[in-house]
């Protein structure tokens, strides 16, 4: 058993407090990149998980997600989190304001998504925690079911590409890049991360993605799905002139996104072939599905380390004979939909 306060925490009181980017009660919808942070905590612990706040003085947990620059106050437990290096990452570049921990923090960093974070949350530069992974690279360990194959290519766009968030994808109508001819409409799926609030809705859009034999993402839960299923993939940049197939260099982080370099990185590599195609150009979709075939090759976590590092006992999840995983009590019980203020509230007098 774990001797930390947070494993002893959630022995005592049957949960574990996770603070992850969830539903507000304005939202009628799931990102499901970030839903999955409570589902990973659940699968490996079999207990609980209520929702906490970023900014509390409260005993809590960070897990998925480019969320670790949210936190201060309080002892905090990051697993495989992500984080940005400035504090207002939306904010315009001459705005910024770089992520320092706060005073009042205690930050216990027991695995990052990649090196970039595990400096940027521990302070003390890459290497000195060493454990790296997305806790959703583990899925397939409690979900890899046979789903028949229905598209040659699944197109992963990230939210800030689409015109709304319905879970059918609607794209911006300036991205020409997105537009597919007629002739190939049964063989390309345009697939966003977007749910509606509840498990089964995260359970078909993780089945959704499962059933295409390819996957290009601009998103970075659509690269980790892929990856972790063994999907040949390539990553789409939202940024860059040329079209086709290139290399980048994930040491030099400002030509990628750097959830997409802290990923790869984390994996060992120091080069990544990606498809670029610039927004108001129209793809060549079938020179993209051979370049996938001839630059991609599957990747290998390191997962027993990254289980080892989970800050809570690890208990899973194990369904019941002739059910899978989405029937489980634990994951059905899941509130994922919150008022801030309230949880704002608890935890302020938990605290």
């Amino acid at each position: 058993m774990k001797t930390n306060a947070l494993a002893q925490f959630a022995r005592t009181s049957g949960y574990v407090p996770l603070a992850w980017a969830g539903s507000t009660m304005a939202m009628d919808y799931l990102n499901i990149g970030d839903a999955l942070s409570p589902v990973m905590v659940a699968l490996m612990s079999g207990q609980d998980v209520q929702r906490l706040p970023t900014k509390t003085q409260a005993l809590r947990m960070g897990c998925v997600g480019t969320i670790g620059h949210g936190f201060s106050g309080g002892e905090v437990f990051f697993w495989g989190t992500g984080s940005s290096r400035w504090t207002n990452p939306s904010a315009p570049a001459a705005e910024r304001l770089e992520f320092e921990i706060t005073p009042d923090s205690s930050f216990t960093v027991t695995a990052t998504r990649g090196p970039v974070s595990e400096n940027i949350l521990t302070g003390r530069g890459e290497g000195t925690v060493g454990v790296y992974g997305d806790p959703v690279w583990l899925l397939p360990r409690f979900y890899n079911p046979t789903v028949e194959k229905k598209w040659k290519l699944g197109v992963i766009v990230h939210l800030s590409e689409l015109s709304d968030r319905d879970p059918e994808a609607h794209l911006r109508a300036e991205l020409l890049r997105y537009k597919i001819p007629l002739e190939m409409r049964d063989d390309i799926r345009i697939i966003n991360t977007v749910s509606a609030i509840d498990i089964q809705g995260i359970r078909g859009k993780i089945d959704e993605i499962l059933a295409c034999e390819r996957i290009v993402s601009t998103s970075l839960h659509g690269m980790v799905f892929a990856e972790s299923y063994g999907i040949p993939c390539l990553h789409f940049p939202s940024t860059g002139a040329e079209s086709g197939l290139g290399v980048r260099d994930l040491h030099s982080d400002e030509v990628l996104d750097l959830r997409i370099v802290d990923l790869y990185r984390g994996l060992g590599l120091s080069s990544l072939p990606v498809y670029t195609q610039p927004h108001g150009e129209q793809t060549d979709w079938h020179d993209l599905t051979k370049s996938i075939d001839e630059a991609w090759q599957p990747r290998r976590l390191d997962e027993q380390a990254l289980i080892d590092a989970f800050p809570v006992d690890y208990d899973p999840i194990i369904p019941a004979a002739g059910t899978t995983i989405w029937e489980h009590p634990v994951l059905n019980n899941l509130i994922f939909q919150h008022d801030v203020k309230e949880i704002n509230r608890a935890a302020k007098k938990r605290a």
